[in-house]
């Protein structure tokens, strides 16, 4: 397929969104930051934050990363380790930067946008790691860790993931006992429940369960792109009705931006979803990988060529919000999606401190 023109954004509007952006909260609620700080360890580099990150959060006014813990595939066998290994990492890594905090609680969250650091907030992408061992999100909670989803796009005992962004086939299956006490124990500890990556089943037990507003971190609209990562209109109704919050994935495959036009998508996403739920409970999750494959594959002694993501870097992001300004959508709304809906959950869901 030949790339077309994406939108071309008039400089006025591009000025709009970066007065937005200096002046409210910016949260992206999902990078797999933790992961990619470990494999560029492993590949012997340091300071991967500071040097691969941390200019681009400043220029785009970053006020919020939520950090995944996500274990591949292959690390499965030894899922714990791997995990606590990429918890260690990220701590270390952004030890000394002054820029930077780790977000444990509502008043962390509220210190840190009033001093204009950059939080991170860390959670669990799939809950493998912890079999049914459900004390073990205890021992999470203590290093630091305030949110999981039960699953990524595979299943295991607590729930069934959805298919992968590249397949498309529905997946049977629902929360098991264990899943259903996960979402209870997750809820004592008020720590948040994302939805991104469970299976169609899994996302109506999560609506019988769970008491308190959950999120999707990194999901955009299956009417927009008929993609099983994303959420119906139905579950995006659902999702909204308990407080909950959708994170736009960036992400070609899951946007549907196979032609090259993102920003166009992204917007589209962003459209439908306000238009359906209103625009207070619509953010940014952007999921941007490429760096992280990049990193795996230095790892392994190869080279990454592709581009999967709909944005080069962070300092990107101010684009989409130019786009949506381009496109007719009010300052107040664009504000919030931003990040000021997502700081709104947070600060209402995470322990007080």
């Amino acid at each position: 397929m030949v790339p077309r023109m994406d939108i071309k954004i008039a400089e006025e509007y591009v000025k709009q969104a970066m007065e937005l952006h200096r002046e409210n909260p910016v949260v992206d609620s999902h990078l797999d930051l933790a992961g990619e700080v470990l494999l560029r360890n492993r590949a012997g580099e340091r300071d991967v934050v500071k040097r691969y990150y941390l200019p681009h959060f400043q220029t785009a006014g970053i006020s919020l990363i939520v950090s995944s813990v996500y274990v591949e595939n292959g690390n499965l066998e030894r899922g714990w380790e791997n995990a606590l290994e990429q918890i260690d990492a990220l701590k270390e890594d952004i030890k000394g930067l002054e820029e930077i905090v780790l977000i444990r609680d509502k008043g962390e969250l509220e210190r840190s946008l009033a001093e204009k650091k950059i939080g991170i907030l860390l959670y669990m992408e799939g809950l493998d790691c912890i079999g049914e061992d459900l004390e073990k999100i205890e021992e999470l909670y203590r290093l630091g860790v305030r949110g999981a989803s039960l699953t990524w796009s595979r299943p295991n005992a607590l729930a069934v993931g959805c298919c992968k962004a590249s397949e498309h086939r529905q997946i049977p299956g629902g929360l098991s006992i264990a899943g259903r006490e996960a979402i209870r124990k997750l809820e004592e500890r008020s720590m948040f429940l994302d939805v991104s990556h469970l299976n169609d089943e899994g996302f109506f037990d999560v609506c019988r369960t769970a008491q308190r507003s959950f999120v999707a971190t990194h999901s955009g609209s299956r009417q927009v792109y008929d993609s099983f990562r994303n959420l119906t209109d139905e579950q995006m109704e659902h999702l909204a009705a308990q407080g909950g919050i959708m994170g736009m994935n960036g992400c070609k495959y899951i946007a549907g931006s196979l032609a090259g036009n993102h920003l166009e998508m992204l917007c589209r996403h962003i459209e439908h979803e306000v238009e359906r739920i209103g625009p207070e409970h619509v953010g940014y999750g952007f999921d941007l990988c490429d760096s992280y494959d990049c990193a795996r594959a230095v790892l392994k002694g190869e080279r990454y060529t592709d581009r999967d993501d709909c944005l080069l870097h962070h300092g990107q992001v101010p684009l989409v919000g130019a786009a949506l300004l381009q496109r007719g959508m009010d300052k107040k709304d664009v504000k919030g999606i931003i990040g000021g809906n997502f700081i709104r959950y947070f600060i209402n869901i995470l322990p007080q401190g």
